[in-house]
């Protein structure tokens, strides 16, 4: 005989209950959680980035927007922009990024005021990314080898040393007087303090930041003229040994003095086209660039031609690889000798001139090392 349970009721029906009443509080839940989920990704693709990306001036304001294209902010500059400085548009006088590392983009603007260059130095400004400025600073100084005129630094080119963990980014600034010869880098941190500043006699009109040595850390290339040997430039510093000035010993009359002796690490001068001699006052180094760990580089000849450049291939340690005129520079060399200044060709001579790289600081012998002096060197023509 089976004993009736206490309570009267069936002893197997409230465990049914039970676990009915679970299963529909798990189904309720997981498709709430579906539901949670599928929110958080509409909500993740249909949010917008509001991170300043891009730039564009109309007039005399500054536009900034997002990756999409919509505005976030502008600024109204009552002095305007100089056309000039910008002929190239607003992207080689921009930047975005985080500089100190707290997850917010700043936006750096190369501001160069539609006055005339020789009244006012250009700025570089900080903006925050909701355009709140945070920061601007002044290139260049007042130096005794000036004579007395004004301290009006042209901005050329900056780039950004990315920081290392735990570290902030720093700005590096190329800044040439207008219109003498002396040229300031300068390394600033994000709160645009100037940390140190290196001084070239000639204005180093472009920076390439690359990892030249293969230790993590990237170093400072720069390229333009040097007004004491008349001659297009290279220069290669350490971003944590940017002092002093160049020396001058061609002519030492244009010696930038009261500094330290600078510690660059390469630097480099380029031979002069007779094309060149001719029609201008110095050849320019234009932008390096860096790849695979070759450094390429071109020199303009001639300002008749963008293209009328002598393109030069080093590797990592500056050795050349390969040198070699442009057809442009070849074409603009046979038009101005046709034309009453004697028949000339460019010879295969004058190409093996080009060569012949002085280098003043950071090889241990007075011209560039060649491909064919380091096969010889290493025995590699047997």
């Amino acid at each position: 005989m089976v004993p009736e349970p206490r309570d009267g009721s069936e002893n197997t029906a409230p465990p049914a209950v039970s676990r009915a009443s679970g299963l529909t509080a798990l189904k309720i839940v997981a498709a709430i959680a579906t539901v949670g989920v599928a929110v958080f990704v509409l909500i993740r693709m249909l949010a917008v980035d509001d991170r300043p990306q891009s730039g564009r001036l109309e007039g005399s304001t500054l536009i900034i927007s997002n990756a999409s294209g919509q505005e976030l902010w502008r600024k109204s500059f009552s002095d305007g922009f100089w056309p000039s400085y910008y002929a190239q548009g607003l992207a080689p006088r921009i930047w975005f990024g985080d500089l100190d590392g707290n997850g917010h983009f700043e936006v750096l603007l190369a501001y160069h005021p539609g006055l005339n260059p020789i009244s006012r130095s250009a700025t570089l400004i900080c903006y925050a990314d909701r355009g709140k400025e945070k920061w601007r600073w002044t290139p260049g100084r007042a130096l005794p080898e000036l004579g007395g005129s004004p301290a009006t630094f042209d901005i050329r080119d900056f780039v950004v040393l990315k920081g290392w963990p735990k570290a902030h980014s720093r700005i590096v600034v190329s800044s040439s007087h207008v219109p003498f010869y002396p040229n300031q880098i300068a390394i600033l941190d994000a709160n645009g303090k100037m940390t140190s500043e290196y001084w070239h006699s000639g204005h180093l009109i472009h920076l390439t930041l690359a990892d030249l040595d293969g230790d993590g850390r990237e170093e400072i290339i720069a390229t333009g003229i040097s007004n004491g040997y008349h001659a297009a430039t290279l220069v290669v510093l350490d971003p944590d040994r940017v002092f002093g000035a160049s020396t001058e010993a061609a002519r030492p009359e244009i010696q930038i003095h009261g500094m330290s002796v600078a510690q660059e690490r390469v630097r480099l001068l380029f031979h002069r086209s007779d094309l060149n001699k001719v029609l201008e006052t110095y050849n320019i180094g234009q932008e390096a660039t860096v790849e695979r760990g070759r450094i390429r580089f071109s020199v303009l000849e001639c300002s008749m031609h963008p293209g009328c450049l002598i393109w030069y291939e080093f590797d990592r340690n500056f050795h050349l690889v390969s040198v070699e005129a442009d057809d442009h520079f070849r074409s603009a060399h046979t038009e101005f000798y046709r034309n009453g200044k004697g028949p000339h060709h460019f010879s295969a001579e004058e190409e093996r001139e080009f060569q012949k790289i002085r280098c003043l600081v950071g090889c241990k012998t007075e011209f560039v090392l060649g491909q064919n002096h380091i096969d010889a060197r290493y025995g590699l023509n047997n």
